[in-house]
């Protein structure tokens, strides 16, 4: 089934649309925005529940992940034993960084698609990026990294979370304080702590604070012989008295001083206002609501970092609940969201690997330690715009043609997600609650009646066999390439 001229006339017509700067909501619902922000895509149960129960309780349910049951999920992650593994086994194991790249990947996607604890996966990407580390080496801790340090501390206390990512194998090889002792001091760890994980640039630091928080993690190593790999060694140890934003940090001390430099950092007004910055950048509007930063900055210094009540104090706030169609969607979460809109399924590792990275943003894929991008002006040239259109008609018209023949190396079954239309509006809006979670009206609404129908007829044209089998999934896939699925 060849894509008319008719066909990529639209598609070229959406996706011009898509590069501007912003693009008016589909809809001014706030339990519709709610969804499309906490969330990879909502889908229509997640629509109905949180209707039933309102946005504040769903929040609060969201920001509890371990009391929702996430049966498919959990089912889909039981293929990926190597997720689980302590650090020994996997260092253990043949062809083990190449295995563990596949399994972080894999893991990443089979959570973001299937699982129903969405606020939890987007938070775990959210700390990913801050806390970035490339993964095409060290991927046998980047995995342990990703479970003990991320995943397990995304919706707590921050305090916790940099502390984790600090002892952590992956962090302290990526970011060179493997090295670093009495000796020699290594800077890398000690200015990217202060730049990338907590104060942000314009902290307050000076160079000379870079050089006594870099003496202050001499020592701060990996040996094998250790459970988590993290070691402490007192011999490499810079012990003399330090100076650290304006802390006198005594001398004759070992661990005490890295332990002690943390502290500070989590503390610093500096920190708090730089991630609650970010917060607000992944979750608001690529230009932060300075009233909403100064907001959330109070919450996070009052609760000490608690990252449930600092989300939740963003995902109640006017200015969020004002800032529809304002965040255009990074390429992965582009992938994710189509894959729960279509419920298409990857069958091979070659076709996943092909599509992630013709997008431009495969899982911990960044080479540097700031993470990717989160402003729409990074990830809107045409080459990447032209890559979202392929994909989307990869996992739908190519999905569909697929049916019979999984040598392309995807399954899905379009029919069983929009029911039984009977008219040609009817079927656009049952394509539209599944892709976009919402009905399209007005002028978006019009077009794609027009492309079902070829410009010839109305609406209310009744629904054949023939026209869903030449028009269903070119349907979804132009959909998903719309500027509605785009921004959000």
């Amino acid at each position: 089934m060849a894509l008319s001229r008719r066909d990529l006339f639209l598609g070229n017509f959406l996706q011009a649309k898509t590069a501007v700067a912003t693009i008016p909501p589909i809809t001014t619902d706030p339990t519709f925005h709610f969804l499309q922000r906490i969330s990879y895509g909502p889908r229509p149960a997640d629509v109905r529940r949180a209707r039933q129960i309102g946005i504040e309780a769903y929040l609060d349910e969201q920001l509890h992940p371990e009391q929702i049951e996430d049966a498919e999920a959990n089912g889909r992650l039981r293929n990926l034993p190597l997720l689980n593994m302590d650090r020994h086994t996997l260092h253990q194991l043949s062809n083990s960084e190449y295995r563990s790249q596949r399994a972080l990947t894999e893991g990443m996607l089979v959570r973001a698609v299937y699982s129903k604890r969405q606020l939890l996966e987007r938070m775990v990407e959210f700390w990913a990026d801050h806390f970035n580390i490339s993964g095409d080496e060290y991927t046998r801790d980047l995995l342990v990294f990703q479970r003990e340090a991320i995943r397990a501390n995304a919706l707590g206390s921050f305090r916790d979370l940099l502390f984790a990512v600090a002892k952590s194998p992956a962090m302290l090889h990526y970011l060179d304080n493997y090295l670093n002792v009495a000796e020699a001091p290594n800077e890398n760890y000690a200015r990217e702590l202060m730049e990338l994980h907590t104060l942000g640039v314009d902290g307050g630091y000076t160079e000379a604070d870079v050089k006594a928080v870099a003496r202050a993690f001499t020592g701060w190593t990996t040996h094998n012989g250790t459970r988590t790999g993290f070691y402490f060694d007192p011999t490499t140890h810079d012990t003399d008295p330090k100076q650290v934003l304006g802390h006198s940090l005594p001398g004759n001390r070992g661990i005490e001083d890295g332990l002690h430099v943390l502290n500070i950092l989590t503390e610093h007004p500096a920190t708090a206002r730089f991630i609650c910055t970010k917060l607000c950048i992944r979750f608001v509007r690529d230009t932060p609501p300075v009233s909403l930063v100064d907001r959330l900055t109070a919450v996070w210094q009052q609760t000490s970092g608690d990252i449930k009540i600092v989300l939740r104090t963003l995902f109640l706030s006017d200015e969020f609940f004002n800032s529809a169609g304002q965040k255009f969607r990074r390429p992965l979460d582009v992938f994710i969201g189509a894959l729960r809109a279509t419920g298409t399924q990857i069958t091979q590792w070659w076709r996943l690997e092909e599509m992630i990275y013709a997008l431009g943003q495969p899982p911990y894929g960044w080479p540097a330690p700031n993470g990717y991008p989160d402003v729409a002006v990074a990830w809107q040239s045409s080459g990447g715009l032209l890559a979202r259109w392929n994909v989307a008609m990869t996992l739908t018209h190519g999905a569909y043609e697929d049916i019979y023949d999984d040598g392309y190396g995807l399954t899905t079954n379009l029919h069983q997600r929009i029911g039984q239309p009977e008219t040609v509006s009817q079927l656009v809006d049952a394509v539209a609650e599944q892709v976009l979670g919402a009905p399209l009206a007005g002028e978006a609404r019009a077009d794609f009646i027009d492309y079902v129908m070829d410009g010839v007829g109305d609406g209310e044209t009744a629904v054949t066999p023939h026209l869903l089998a030449r028009k269903l999934a070119t349907l979804f896939g132009l959909m998903l390439a719309s500027p509605a699925f785009q921004w959000r």
